[in-house]
């Protein structure tokens, strides 16, 4: 029973990639060569999909349970078909809306949420008459049940258009929004935390470690997100007035793969602030125009910290999807033997993920924040690593 079940889905997997590449055919076509709207083209190109898996599926998957003609159909467009087009368009548009990807790979991640869902119901419900079951049951059914039935029917093809739309309406809308009050005093609350035990571990010694390391959390806050990443790196042979020397008055930093350019706009006694061109790539790529305040402090003789706040962030182009609404970072330069040790702890404020994929896109928000914080620290062991003739030389 169990090898059925898993020779079955095994099948419906097989059938649903069929029908999946007819679907990507068709949504290309219609938003590439015919220039349709994705959301339209998404719905002729789920249920041309549709029709092609229910063929395939009634003959060859559940071809233990016979044939069904209309009625059954009637029934996998309804449950499989209506519920595909609402899942797709759903997910789709907060795929598009919110994490502004391309519609062809929002398709393809849409697509693979709603196989297991698609699956238990045709199962379940869509080919639960087997093949010794008489037709008339199944038209005495709909008889018995005809006006709650038609009701039925009526009601599911009319909830999921309505859960399009609004759905469609809130993401176009929150998309588009500053960042709540709700989440900015989040921040605000956890920023004092955070700032008030970076104090406190301020002036405490900290072994070296020779290699670049980066890890992180993100916590859930009303209406928002707060990542915070954690990284290290080793300067070897560097003197830590040298570091503080070169950081203030930075010269022509090395390339770094996600900042396009960056200038100082005024500086002060132990302070800067700073013009910054950020980008972000991953399956989007998003471009930041943004304003920091860097302050730098000497705690001991062998210890320095400097703290930088974003205090402009625009998302080139215009509109804000909420992928980054807030920035800090604190840092620690510590004298010790064979060099420098850089700590640093980056905090951001970005929109909440949705539940519905929060299991696909959390991930890559992670592999992302992980990333851009190893970047970082190399381009500053990079910047900053002795050069010959250099003033950081040994």
């Amino acid at each position: 029973m169990v090898e059925s079940s898993r020779h079955r889905f095994s099948v419906f997997i097989a059938i649903g990639w069929l029908g999946f590449a007819l679907q990507l055919t068709a949504l290309a076509l219609l938003t590439s060569v015919a220039h349709w709207p994705w959301l339209p083209a998404t719905i002729v190109a789920v249920e041309l999909a549709v029709v092609h898996n229910f063929i395939w599926h009634e003959r060859v998957t559940w071809r233990d349970r016979g044939v069904a003609g209309l009625t059954r159909f009637a029934r996998f467009n309804i449950a499989t078909g209506i519920t595909s087009i609402a899942g797709n368009v759903v997910l789709m548009a907060i795929y598009i809306g919110v994490l502004g990807l391309p519609p062809i790979v929002a398709n393809a991640m849409a697509v693979g949420t709603m196989s297991v869902v698609n699956f238990f119901v045709a199962d379940r419900w869509v080919f639960a008459t087997t093949v010794n079951s008489p037709p008339r049951r199944i038209r005495g059914t709909r008889r018995v049940k005809r006006t709650g039935q038609r009701d039925s029917t009526s009601a599911s093809s009319v909830s999921p258009v309505v859960v399009i739309f609004v759905a469609v309406l809130a993401l176009s809308t929150t998309a588009s929004a500053a960042p709540p009050h709700e989440a900015v005093d989040a921040w605000n609350r956890y920023v004092v935390e955070t700032e008030a035990r970076f104090e406190a571990a301020a002036s405490s010694s900290r072994p070296a470690d020779h290699d670049v390391r980066a890890d992180g959390e993100s916590l859930g806050v009303p209406s928002g997100t707060i990542s915070r990443w954690r990284g290290s790196a080793f300067i070897p042979g560097a003197r830590l007035d040298q570091v503080l020397n070169r950081l203030q008055y930075p010269g022509t930093p090395p390339p770094q793969d996600d900042v396009v350019w960056s200038r100082v706009i005024s500086r002060g006694h132990d302070s800067l602030r700073v013009f910054i061109r950020l980008v972000r790539h991953a399956i989007v790529t998003v471009t930041y125009d943004t304003e920091h305040e860097m302050t730098f402090r000497r705690r001991t003789p062998t210890i320095a910290t400097a703290r930088s706040v974003a205090t402009r962030i625009d998302e080139v182009g215009g509109g804000d999807r909420g992928f980054l609404w807030r920035l800090n970072s604190y840092w620690r330069y510590e004298q010790v033997a064979g060099g420098v040790r850089v700590d640093l702890e980056s905090l951001t404020l970005s929109r909440d993920v949705p539940a519905l994929v929060r299991p696909i896109a959390s991930p890559i928000v992670s592999r992302i924040a992980r990333e851009s914080t190893v970047r970082t620290l190399e381009a500053l062991r990079k910047y900053l690593d002795p050069i010959p003739g250099d003033s950081l030389t040994r």
